[in-house]
This record gives structure tokens, C-alpha cells and sequence, in this order.
């Protein structure tokens, strides 16, 4: 049986805990592994075989896309969303695939953004707003999931050499 890449990262992480550091008497040498602890732990949730976090960013775009085209009534004749499968079809595509997925929306947002900014006071004040508010809320949503999916830093461990 095959474990799965997040479950190998934690056995590494596990085994320098329990046989390398508990075999270290040096601070400094405590704080470098520590720093490898780190960036295995950075590698599990960003390595190319986890899509999880990819598929978020994707859902959390698509979402605030529709929501937004939704508010524009009238839409945006020169901007239309971009086509994107549902998240059961994304989730057996390749990461590359799924990364220029989630940089497409990203474009999308950018332009639509863009555009209204253009019309100005051609859209009135509360489509405005109600169209900026989901593709903000996409926005934070993207930062909530970067750090939703990054290990709570070391520092303190790497600089003092022990776990607290």
C-alpha cells in the first residue's frame, strides 16, 4: 500500500523530532532542524501532489465571477467569464492544468476589475458595489486560504534550538 505524500512528510518530520533532535545537544544544530521541520511541513501543502489547495482558490474565483456577472444585469459585453469546469471535473486534472485554471480567473478578476473602474459613472454606485463585493471577498478568500495552508512558522524553535 502507498502512503499518501502528506502522511511521508509527517513521518520525516516525526522521525527528526524523535531520532535527531532528541540526539542533538548543539542549538545551533536544534535550529536547523527545526528549519527543515519547517520546510517539509511548507512542502506538504504546496507540492505538486496535493491539489486541495489549488481547488479552493478555483472554487472560491468561480464563485465570486458568477456572483459578480450576476449583479452586472446587463453584463459586460466585452468581458465574459471564462469557462471553467465544475470542481468535479477539475479535481482529476493535472496540477498544471489546475494552476493555469486558477491563473485565468485570476485574469478574469483582474480584467473585470479593469473594467468597471473604466465605466466609471456609466454603472450606477450599487452595482458597483455589489459587483466589487464578491470579487473582494474572492480576494480575501485567497489570502485566508494561503494562510489557512501554510505551517505555522519555527522561528522560534529554529532560533532557540528547542520546541516549546
Amino acid at each position: 500500500m502507498n502512503n499518501s505524500f502528506a502522511r511521508l512528510i509527517d513521518g520525516m518530520c516525526a522521525t527528526l523530532r524523535a531520532e535527531v533532535l532528541t540526539r542533538l545537544d548543539d542549538e545551533f544544530g536544534r535550529g536547523q532542524v527545526f528549519g527543515v521541520i519547517n520546510l517539509l511541513n511548507t512542502f506538504k501543502v504546496r507540492a505538486n501532489w496535493s491539489a486541495e489547495f489549488l481547488l479552493e482558490q478555483i472554487e472560491s474565483q468561480r464563485g465570486a465571477l458568477e456572483a459578480a456577472y450576476a449583479c452586472l444585469r446587463q453584463g459586460a459585453p466585452a468581458l465574459t467569464p471564462p469557462a471553467s469546469p465544475s470542481l468535479a471535473q477539475a479535481r482529476h486534472a493535472p496540477i498544471a492544468e489546475l494552476m493555469a485554471r486558477r491563473d485565468s480567473l485570476n485574469a478574469a478578476i483582474s480584467a473585470l476589475l479593469g473594467w468597471l473602474q473604466a465605466q466609471g459613472a456609466a454603472i450606477d454606485a450599487a452595482t458597483a458595489r455589489d459587483t466589487l463585493a464578491p470579487l473582494r471577498q474572492a480576494m480575501r478568500r485567497e489570502v485566508d486560504l494561503e494562510l489557512k495552508h501554510a505551517p505555522r512558522p519555527l522561528f522560534a524553535e529554529m532560533s532557540s534550538g528547542r520546541e516549546d
